[in-house]
């Protein structure tokens, strides 16, 4: 039983979509909810297909499904900025900033309650890929302003590595800003029995290459792929799988997988069981994201778990999960990336060992002991922060209140 119960809001129109920070948001509401709190998620068009936690809510904000491959869901819930605001909240949560995240605040101001944001991946990044509007709101940096705007209103705000802390700093985002993992499950650190996993996917017998992705221009596939035939002509016996939820990019991936010159050592699995996935994650020799806009890099450390080492960009938010000569490989270019896959698929030896200190420095990212320190954030949010942010207090004091928190606080970065 938990000392003292909060009563915990959290705003994401992620809540139902298929990527990273979906999932985050999602499995640390049930965390969240499985160590006993009052977990209040506010979202569009909830799936409820699952079984989940006694202690989840969910409150439907609405919202029209524009993309069924990934689950994204617009939602502008205007019509909720006049409906009864909760009260019951000890603190609120905002996962994702525009309409979803405006109404939170609107709430929250009504009703006296502490906020904290966490910044997942910028909305720069999506924004260059919509037509005609999109560069139109990259002119001037208008997004990144208005991001800046909207964290300036929290009590607090979070990411998930130091590494994107640093990029929020450049674009001159203000403190108090704290970095903890978005962590996972335990469902990914289980034994698994790989029997017929490879054999199911057609790479009995290969030097696998997983690559776990989204296929969206921002995790460039199809310069993955073309880097991989060279990968192929150093390590013969070598197999780029990819696997993940369809995206912008899914059309050109399944037509250059079907070429003569790369259907024999690359294919696509598409979107795989969670089942599936943690077989592959274990079967698999290596695992790799080619992305610079990662807030963390999740299946990145769900390898780890499964004791297989990485090689990715050394980039944020990836730089703080892959330690480098040590669990795989960073790589500035796709030359050294080429050269560090080939370095581990041949060295039987050192990728073992690799895979060993993945697994071990996983274990720092259960999401269990994430939830844990989520419930102290949250305390001092609602105790500390806010109370000083209410009466108009100097921001200096918040920030140097939460220095002083994260200094006794081994996994979480100030």
């Amino acid at each position: 039983m938990v000392r003292e119960r909060l009563s915990i809001g959290m705003y994401s129109c992620l809540y139902s979509q298929i990527n990273g920070s979906a999932h985050a948001v999602r499995f640390l509401s049930e965390e969240l909810a499985k160590l006993g709190h009052d977990v209040h998620v506010f979202a569009p068009r909830i799936v409820n297909g699952h079984q989940k936690p006694k202690h989840l809510h969910y409150h439907d904000l609405g919202g029209a499904r524009v993309a069924d491959s990934t689950g994204f869901i617009l939602s502008f819930p205007l019509h909720q900025a006049f409906a009864p605001a909760p009260n019951y909240l000890d603190v609120a949560h905002i996962q994702t900033h525009v309409s979803i995240g405006a109404l939170a605040i609107h709430w929250a101001k009504r009703t006296g309650t502490p906020i904290i944001g966490s910044h997942h991946s910028p909305m720069t990044y999506y924004t260059n890929n919509i037509p005609i509007i999109g560069k139109f709101l990259m002119k001037n940096d208008l997004i990144w302003r208005y991001e800046r705007l909207m964290m300036e209103k929290y009590d607090l705000c979070h990411v998930p590595t130091p590494t994107k802390k640093e990029m929020l700093l450049n674009y001159r985002f203000k403190e108090p800003i704290v970095a903890l993992t978005n962590g996972i499950r335990d469902y990914y650190f289980k034994n698994v029995n790989c029997n017929g996993i490879l054999e199911k996917y057609g790479i009995k017998g290969k030097k696998v290459m997983l690559y776990a992705s989204r296929l969206a221009p921002e995790k460039h596939p199809i310069r993955i792929i073309k880097s991989f035939k060279r990968i192929h002509k150093r390590v013969p016996d070598a197999h780029l799988l990819l696997v993940g939820s369809a995206g912008p990019s899914s059309n050109a991936v399944e037509r250059i997988v079907k070429k003569r010159k790369y259907r024999d050592f690359v294919s696509y699995g598409g979107r795989v069981s969670f089942e599936d996935l943690v077989k592959l994650y274990n079967a698999a020799d290596i695992s790799a994201l080619w992305s610079w806009v990662e807030a963390e890099g999740l299946v990145l450390l769900e390898a780890m778990a499964q004791g297989t080492p990485n090689v990715g960009t050394n980039a944020s938010g990836i730089a703080n999960v892959i330690r480098h000569g040590e669990t795989g490989f960073l790589a500035n270019d796709l030359q050294e990336f080429e050269d560090y896959v080939v370095k581990l698929l041949k060295e039987d030896d050192l990728r073992e060992q690799f895979g060993k200190n993945a697994r071990k420095v996983a274990e720092d990212y259960r999401l269990e002991n994430v939830a844990r320190k989520w419930v102290e954030l949250y305390k001092l949010t609602r105790d500390q922060l806010y109370p000083l942010r209410y009466h108009g207090e100097e921001r200096a004091e918040r920030v140097e209140i939460t220095k002083n928190f994260a200094r006794n606080e081994k996994s979480i970065y100030f």
